[in-house]
């Protein structure tokens, strides 16, 4: 049942040395590649990476991320509109997907179903995966490495192996969070605190001051000296750090490596699409 698949299904990072056979590759991407996408158009492709050297470059791309380099395999779920583009040059037709926005965004939502897809299918086979995301940091490496042409970009990747372990399954908002009747429905400060702290229950990180001091340097290139110091006092009153204190302050920041905004438009327009200037 999927249900029961999800209840237990966790991000895995520990894998054993265990070769996933090419039948059962093979099989979890027949199933994939059967995902709804826009039009049916299926405006995506998958790089299977089983190379040793670019799964280690894939790590390093990744925040030096080594289990993807342990996991005997990495897909990357790219938009593709490389394939369409060629097809509408044999037999024209009025296509101009890669230069309108919408197009963009109904891609990556195609690529990330059919990655999803497969991830549920695998974990009915007794494998685990993890979705890495840091890929949109680095998108001509990346691209390079995989030898992607113009229209081709990568959106996520996924990395499957057999579990050495159960893993923990992270904490989860509740429907009465996530889901609204006809309209959206705000919910008062206490009630959503209420339902954060549950989610977090078990979330028990102190306030070294090194922590703060990162959380502090963080909020203050982001938002002023005077945020930097609420969210400072914030911690010391509490002499804790929040998870989003944490993630937002000291995991999930900037680095000098990241694209710009500058960087992401000049790469779209390296790989032939015109969707940022307009009509």
């Amino acid at each position: 049942m999927i249900s029961e698949l999800m209840e237990k299904r966790n991000s895995c990072r520990n894998y054993k040395e265990e070769v996933i056979s090419d039948a059962l590759i093979d099989e979890l991407l027949k199933t994939a590649v059967k995902s709804p996408s826009g039009g049916g158009f299926q405006t995506y492709s998958i790089i299977k990476v089983t190379d040793d050297d670019k799964r280690t470059r894939l790590a390093e791309l990744c925040r030096n991320q080594m289990f993807i380099k342990r996991a005997p395999v990495s897909l990357v779920f790219c938009l593709d509109y490389s394939r369409i583009q060629r097809i509408n040059e044999l037999e024209p037709s009025p296509c101009d997907l890669p230069n309108e926005f919408m197009n963009l965004w109904m891609g990556i939502i195609d690529a990330t179903i059919c990655a999803q897809t497969l991830c549920i299918t695998a974990e009915e086979k007794g494998l685990r995966s993890i979705y890495i995301g840091n890929l949109i940091h680095s998108l001509e490496e990346s691209s390079e490495l995989l030898g992607l042409p113009k229209h081709v970009i990568p959106v996520i990747m996924v990395t499957l192996g057999y579990p050495k372990s159960e893993g923990q399954v992270s904490p989860k908002y509740d429907i009465d969070v996530l889901v609204h009747d006809n309209t959206y429905q705000e919910m008062s400060d206490d009630v959503l605190l209420e339902a954060y702290h549950n989610k977090y229950s078990d979330w028990k990180m102190k306030a070294p001051e090194k922590l703060i001091n990162k959380v502090f340097a963080t909020a203050e290139k982001q938002s002023g000296t005077d945020f930097a110091e609420l969210c400072k006092r914030d911690m010391k009153s509490k002499n804790r750090i929040s998870p989003y204190q944490y993630w937002f302050g000291c995991y999930y920041t900037e680095d000098e490596s990241f694209m710009t905004y500058e960087d992401y438009v000049k790469f779209m327009k390296t790989k032939g699409f015109r969707w940022m200037e307009g009509k």
